[in-house]
């Protein structure tokens, strides 16, 4: 498994982000302080502005430390478990404190971390 270097950077409209050097992707930093639905979290990306959308399953999950004894993102601490992704069938989310994707319907609560950057 290849280890992402993550390269910070301080602000972008107000919003920490950050630079996955491996893939290109800009991350929200801190992402949501509250769980909110699926289509609540579509909504919370527009407030970022243009070119901000939910992580695909593949892009959240390659976030995931596996060589830590919980899982949890590379180079950031990470409190909160659940986070939603955009799939065009499924409506999935990740769990940082196992690493295992779920699939649930979207009146579900997680919480949301954007992403900026060509699709994986």
């Amino acid at each position: 498994m290849i280890i992402t270097k993550v390269k910070y950077i301080l602000k972008e409209k107000k919003i920490k982000i950050w630079k996955d050097s491996n893939t290109g992707l800009i991350w929200e930093k801190l992402g949501s302080n509250k769980s909110m639905s699926w289509n609540e979290a579509i909504e919370y990306t527009k407030t970022l502005g243009n070119g901000w959308r939910l992580p695909t399953i593949q892009e959240l999950f390659n976030l995931i430390d596996f060589l830590k004894d919980n899982p949890t993102y590379k180079n950031i601490n990470s409190y909160l478990l659940y986070y939603w992704t955009n799939d065009m069938y499924y409506t999935w989310h990740v769990c940082f404190n196992n690493g295992n994707v779920y699939y649930d319907d979207k009146s579900s609560s997680y919480y949301v971390r954007c992403v900026k950057g060509e699709k994986e």
